[in-house]
């Protein structure tokens, strides 16, 4: 079972690289632009995690996150932030915009037993 990415942000020429990058690690990966789809695609059990950009701004990170968790409580999140001095204060795993610290990071996230098992 190929773990599903949910990819929120709002600079489409990032957003197409980070997912080249995730697709080619062997990802799942599906990008939305707006946080009312995003909330919607996320409550889907077939997303394994939310990885919400830096280009959207705090005060809907946090939206996004308080409303996903309302039916996803466990799912994890990660917020790409723009150095260690950026940490995230709102309930999501943060992660530096590196792809390497991204790919570490989502590894960590999604090492859940049901991904073991289908390697």
């Amino acid at each position: 079972m190929v773990p599903c990415i949910l990819s929120m942000g709002y600079d489409p020429d990032l957003m197409i690289v980070r997912t080249l990058i995730l697709r080619r690690a062997g990802y799942a990966v599906d990008e939305v632009y707006e946080r009312t789809a995003a909330l919607s695609r996320a409550q889907c059990d077939s997303v394994d995690l939310l990885l919400i950009c830096h280009t959207v701004p705090k005060v809907e990170t946090q939206w996004l996150i308080t409303n996903v968790r309302k039916k996803r409580k466990l799912m994890p999140i990660l917020c790409v932030t723009l150095g260690l001095h950026e940490a995230p204060d709102n309930g999501c795993i943060g992660v530096e915009n590196d792809p390497e610290e991204l790919l570490n990071a989502l590894r960590r996230a999604i090492e859940l037993p049901k991904f073991r098992d289908a390697s």
